[in-house]
């Protein structure tokens, strides 16, 4: 790496001692080369308690006791750096292992940009986003909205360390080797004898950075535990690994505008999310936090508002499990905004000998989708004719015919194959023609699929007089389903579903979904599930025309065709997972 008399170069240290164990024989290159070098120091180290116990050999550490040990590890910087020369440098004295709330609170962001903007610097030296010490990857999501905020052609060059990688280390994967010759070793060695304080680390952290100085120049997240996944419609979706148990696991989720700073803290404990209160002086409240719990896999979906009242954009995520001291994932910045071409709503309705139903059924969906498929599924009264009237009226209609009946999982299965078939569709929503779901309803899935939802299921209460065969029905299957697939299911059994484009392309293409009667919806279900597509709950009403006389379901038989493809499932499922 050549430098010259022109580059500026900044380091950002967490830590005394970080600038001296990433950057040697760069700030020692630069010197020579008549580089301006500038190391800022952004805490005093006053807070790392084995080192302190074990250099003062005191048990119980005061606060006095740390200011003064704060006090020392600056003499201690100042005399590593005096062996290099003219190195200038600052200490900004925020609180060791307190970057994470300083970075939220707006402080290190606002001061990072002014001393930008009066330094310049050609080359910036930060730790690396994947770094497992909570300082470190702090200081990593403040160089990233910081130079964000920055018009492009006044960012400096960017290298990336790593002290604290949390995996095994490997040369190979960084861009930038800088060997250290037999002088610079001992030159080096004699800079850390300074750092007595930290003798034990130092040394430790030496048997690496006394050899060589490894850079990255791309961002590097570290074999993330959270993953950006989906960002629109005011939501934002993190895919994650982590499942919150035995151990809980905090996340703090971080929220800027460039100006302001927020942050909201949640907790993941066996599979459920629960948000810490915000701090005193802050402005309303983030908004619900979700997890959807993965079917095959650990880990799960986190779902977070985008934005809160003040206007504050999402951009990242932390996750630290304790008791412990090393956060367990560094900043991940949210997913770019979702701009699907395809937006139009296509919605398929199954009929089946419910003429007097199906045509207000299919044209009020006409009324709230972009297209409508109906499938007449072998009726012997006039339901084919009620849907042809209403094709012919709404115009934007299409129906399908079968010369028998072959069954509702056929009819959707069809239906889906043929809403894909149209132009622009991103979202194919399959409800009953009996009237008992709403096509009212159609915007709230809508509006589902545009905060992120793959796979919505829109979920009944149950509430007021429910006939005896459809609560039997929906309470047994529920609580299979419930209990082996996803907690999170409200109610497995409801019809009315959306699919993104994907999902529904997936679902209607698999060998796992047959085509039968109510137990391809459970195939679906199961397929869905399998696939870990983002899963969105919309509430709908519960409504039974007539003590639901009109309906096809079975209540014994086809709970137990329900039931064995169920348990079929899951038999398959286990059989593929130890495979």
């Amino acid at each position: 790496m050549k430098l010259t008399a022109a580059d500026k170069i900044l380091i950002l240290a967490p830590h005394p001692d970080d600038e001296l164990l990433s950057s040697f024989k760069l700030m020692r290159d630069g010197c020579r080369a008549g580089a301006t070098v500038k190391v800022i120091f952004l805490t005093d180290g006053e807070r790392n308690h084995l080192a302190h116990m074990r250099a003062k050999k005191k048990l119980f550490i005061t606060a006095a006791a740390k200011k003064r040990y704060g006090l020392e590890r600056r003499a201690e910087a100042g005399a590593a750096l005096a062996v290099l020369g003219r190195v200038q440098s600052e200490f900004w004295g925020f609180p060791d292992s307190g970057l994470t709330d300083a970075l939220t609170a707006g402080g290190l962001h606002r001061r990072l940009r002014l001393l930008l903007a009066a330094f310049a610097p050609t080359v910036l030296i930060s730790p690396a986003p994947g770094e497992i010490h909570p300082d470190h990857n702090a200081v990593a999501a403040l160089v990233e909205i910081t130079l964000a905020s920055l018009p492009a052609d006044t960012r400096p060059s960017l290298l990336w360390y790593s002290l604290h990688p949390g995996r095994r280390f490997h040369p190979e994967e960084y861009e930038i080797e800088l060997g250290l010759s037999p002088r610079e070793k001992k030159e080096k060695l004699a800079s850390a004898a300074f750092y007595r304080s930290q003798a034990g680390s130092v040394r430790r952290l030496l048997a690496r950075a006394a050899q060589a100085e490894y850079f990255k120049t791309s961002r590097d997240p570290g074999g993330p535990r959270l993953e950006a996944a989906f960002t629109g419609g005011g939501y934002a979706w993190f895919k994650t690994n982590l499942r919150g148990y035995p151990r809980p696991v905090d996340f703090t989720a971080f929220y800027n505008n460039g100006v302001v700073f927020e942050q909201a803290v949640f907790r993941l404990n066996w599979g459920k999310v629960s948000v810490e209160p915000r701090r005193p002086d802050s402005a309303a409240g983030p908004g619900p936090v979700r997890f959807q719990k993965f079917f095959r896999r650990p880990g799960g979906f986190i779902v977070l508002p985008e934005k809160t009242s003040g206007g504050l954009e999402l951009f990242g995520l932390k996750a630290a499990r304790k008791p412990g001291y090393f956060d367990i994932s560094g900043i991940v910045r949210a997913a770019p905004e979702d701009h699907r071409p395809e937006r139009s709503v296509c919605v398929v309705i199954p009929c089946h000998n419910i003429e007097d139903f199906c045509g207000p059924a299919v044209a009020g969906a006409a009324r709230y989708a972009d297209f409508v498929i109906a499938v007449d599924d072998g009726s012997t009264d006039n339901t084919a004719i009620r849907l042809d009237e209403a094709a012919k009226a709404a115009g934007n209609v299409r129906v399908l015919k079968f010369k028998k009946n072959l069954g509702k999982g056929a009819a959707l299965l069809a239906g889906m194959r043929a809403a894909l078939e149209q132009p622009g569709c991103g979202l194919v929503l399959t409800m009953d023609g009996d009237l008992q779901h709403r096509p009212e309803d159609i915007p709230a899935f809508r509006r589902a699929f545009q905060e992120g939802g793959e796979f919505i299921i829109g979920y009944r209460g149950f509430s007021g007089k429910v006939p005896l065969r459809s609560r039997l029905g929906n309470n047994v299957i529920n609580g299979f389903v419930r209990l082996f697939l996803n907690r999170a299911l409200i109610d497995s059994q409801s019809g009315f579903r959306g699919f993104s484009r994907a999902c529904a392309q997936a679902m209607a293409n698999s060998p796992a979904v047959r085509a039968g009667r109510y137990e391809t919806e459970i195939d679906i279900l199961s397929e869905a599930m399998r696939g870990n597509w983002r899963l969105a709950q919309v509430e709908i009403p519960t409504i039974y025309i007539d003590g639901n006389k009109k309906s096809s379901f079975r209540p014994v038989a086809d709970s137990i065709r329900i039931t064995a493809t169920f348990l079929r499932n899951m038999s398959g499922l286990k059989r593929q997972n130890a495979g």
